[in-house]
């Protein structure tokens, strides 16, 4: 038979292995021994992220809960379906959301549910949490390719249009130094001298200018004055006139209609006359030959008296006298 100490001992070794064992579910297997009342809810993601039943829950940094499953959406085979076992009382709020996260860089992911905002209600245990998408590596490393061959190529064009900008730099800085050259200067210089000459011959009558341009200022306004008070006069005027042709309607129309009579009398008056010098248009002629003879014949008499003025009382005209001739 075993001796009590043994049996004692035996006792000790069994307890201590239950203790341990106990301790071991708790801190490695997760087993709530105080039997802690949970409750499910569920999110959706398009990327798991490595998720498995049993990975941490937190809420705000805290340890809350674990996934209790993560498996394919039968109803939807394009998303993951993730339920949540939520310690009972976690304030999670209509405005929470769920995303993957890490504590470090090779840390295991878990799921982080935000807190939301205090206004937001709560949100009802089964709820679905909306969730946030997290980006995965390989889509950034694809990002940072694109983005290295879009700047390798932007490279190559800014070289391609560097160098077409510093030949038209160059091209510029010749012909820069082509007008800035010694000839150029000694024109240019002889143009300012003769443009500052011409301002010193021109500055006097410059002011002269300006002078009488203040001068006839001053007068302008006088002048719009009077022209503001003649347009005054003019309307009322206008006005009076207005008034006038008014009253004066049916006076005016029988003046019209009379004025009309007159241009048509007048226009067969200028067309009998017409009629007449076309008829006569011959006699004319002969009468105007007839005067230009006659001018003519006046204008010899008249020349013929000036250089004659004795023929005028005497009967005969004495010969022209010859020069002597010599012998």
């Amino acid at each position: 038979m075993a001796r009590p100490g043994e049996e004692i001992k035996v006792g000790v070794v069994v307890v201590v292995a239950v203790v341990l064992f106990l301790t071991a579910l708790v801190f490695v297997g997760g087993v709530n021994l105080l039997r802690k009342k949970k409750v499910t809810y569920t999110t959706y993601f398009k990327f798991a992220g490595g998720l498995e039943p049993g990975s941490f829950v937190r809420f705000g940094g805290f340890k809350v809960g674990a996934v209790q499953s993560a498996r394919i959406d039968p109803e939807d085979s394009t998303r993951i379906r993730v339920r949540l076992l939520v310690d009972e009382g976690t304030p999670v709020r209509t405005n929470s959301r769920a995303r993957i996260s890490t504590l470090g860089f090779l840390g295991e992911n878990y799921v982080e549910v935000s807190p939301g905002t205090r206004e937001a209600p709560r949100l009802a245990p089964g709820s679905e949490i909306p969730s946030v998408e997290i980006v995965q590596l390989a889509d950034v490393f694809n990002n940072v390719n694109n983005i290295t061959l879009n700047a390798n190529k932007l490279v190559n064009d800014l070289d391609d249009r560097f160098l077409v900008l510093a030949d038209n730099a160059n091209q510029l800085i010749n012909n820069i130094n082509s007008i800035t050259g010694e000839e150029n200067r000694q024109h240019f210089n002889s143009v300012l001298a003769n443009a500052d000459s011409l301002l010193k011959d021109s500055r006097p009558r410059v002011d002269r200018t300006l002078a009488n341009l203040e001068t006839a200022s001053a007068k302008i306004g006088p002048t719009i004055d009077n022209a503001s008070a003649t347009i005054d006069k003019t309307n009322v005027l206008a006005g009076h006139l207005d008034q006038v042709v008014v009253e004066n309607r049916k006076e005016i129309h029988d003046s019209l209609l009379q004025l009309q009579t007159s241009l048509a009398d007048a226009q067969r008056m200028i067309g009998d006359l017409d009629e007449t010098l076309n008829s006569n248009r011959g006699n004319l002629d002969e009468t105007l030959e007839n005067i230009r003879v006659s001018s003519q014949n006046l204008k010899q008499f008249t020349d013929t008296v000036k250089q004659k003025p004795f023929s005028l009382i005497r009967i005969k005209a004495q010969k022209d006298r010859l020069p002597p001739t010599g012998k």
